[in-house]
């Protein structure tokens, strides 16, 4: 059996508007893991939000199969009708999925604790059950203390956790962020992210965070997808798509075409000494254990190549170090060659930039 908890096969999204067709997804399959941070990213218009909305059905695809813990909860093909989940089948679904936003969509005239309740009217559960269930989740976000608060009396950040207490509240298998950090300040978003995170890990839950902020993704998330017109244009491991982007949008997301031209710039004020055929600029990712290896030096004594160094940095993704080294090379052809060989074999990322100053 799969360990996949969502399943989106082959999704298309239409809308007719003004006699047009708009593909807001257009055949998009994807697949999330029991226990996933799985981020969708994009910039606006992307589909991202319309993708993520299908999984509970508050979007009905246009076409496509829609699986959640292995009930299929939807499916059409472009020739057949739909087969949906009948609908009493799917509320008891969608309470197993839940769901925070960008604007908190908290009850201004009840309090922190009765906006909790609120998500338990249908539980079944008694009042006093209630009220307990809505204490334990007050303090598992850390706002134990301020159940009697009103939302107008706490801090975006604050209004977020409320958010995410009442999102836990009938214990779901999964929970949906969409752009739920958008709206708040650095140090919030740095809180909020840290507590999907510990949810995450706590209760064992699976989350898709939907956001067009590549720093959320690399701070929590295990996976990503990049999305951009409808389509999903990469995909993979954290630590594979920052240390390896294949394509421009996903680049530019990341920062490292900003960090390339700006290597670029450095370069047009301090020129390298040597004949444009003699030398080369260079991007190398390091990961685990080769980001404290003297590499460099290495490239010289064995191959008598000068790697100067223009800026880099150390991250951190999963738990693994990732180096990041922006060089120039120099020395010849054969020699550069044999050292980005050295460099493959060490399992360093090796990108070619070109060296023209963009104007």
């Amino acid at each position: 059996m799969s360990d996949s908890i969502i399943d989106l096969e082959k999704i298309n999204v239409h809308f007719e508007q003004e006699g047009q067709t708009i593909k807001a997804v257009n055949d998009v399959t994807i697949h999330v893991d029991q226990g996933d941070i799985y981020g969708v990213v994009g910039y606006s218009g992307a589909g991202k939000s319309t993708l993520v909305r299908v999984i509970n059905l508050l979007q009905k695809p246009t076409s496509g199969k829609v699986v959640v813990n292995h009930e299929t909860l939807f499916e059409k093909t472009d020739q057949s009708a739909a087969k949906i989940i009948d609908a009493k089948k799917l509320r008891i679904k969608r309470r197993k999925i839940g769901m925070i936003f960008q604007h908190f969509n908290l009850l201004e005239e009840r309090t922190v604790s009765q906006n909790i309740e609120f998500a338990l009217r249908h539980s079944g559960q008694k009042e006093k059950a209630i009220q307990q269930r809505a204490q334990r989740l007050l303090e598992l976000v850390g706002l134990g203390d301020r159940g009697k608060a009103f939302p107008a009396q706490l801090s975006g950040g604050q209004q977020q956790r409320v958010a995410i207490a009442r999102a836990l509240a009938n214990d779901p298998e999964i929970l949906i962020s969409d752009e739920a950090t958008s709206a708040l300040d650095p140090k919030n978003t740095i809180q909020i992210l840290d507590l999907l995170k510990r949810v995450n890990q706590e209760l064992g839950l699976t989350v898709v965070l939907i956001t067009h902020e590549m720093d959320a993704v690399k701070r929590i998330a295990n996976k990503v997808a990049v999305m951009s017109d409808g389509q999903i244009v990469e995909r993979g491991s954290i630590v594979d798509v920052f240390t390896n982007p294949q394509v421009p949008l996903t680049k530019e997301l990341i920062g490292t075409s900003g960090e390339s031209a700006k290597a670029r710039k450095i370069l047009a004020t301090h020129p390298v000494q040597a004949s444009d055929d003699q030398w080369e600029l260079l991007h190398l990712t390091y990961t685990g254990p080769s980001v404290i290896e003297p590499v460099t030096t290495e490239l010289y004594q064995k191959f008598n190549v000068e790697v100067s160094i223009i800026f880099g940095n150390v991250d951190e993704l999963q738990g693994i170090p990732v180096g990041t080294l922006f060089v120039t090379m120099t020395g010849t052809q054969q020699a550069r060659q044999q050292a980005i060989a050295y460099l493959h074999d060490k399992k360093i990322g090796v990108a070619a930039i070109e060296k023209e100053v963009a104007h």
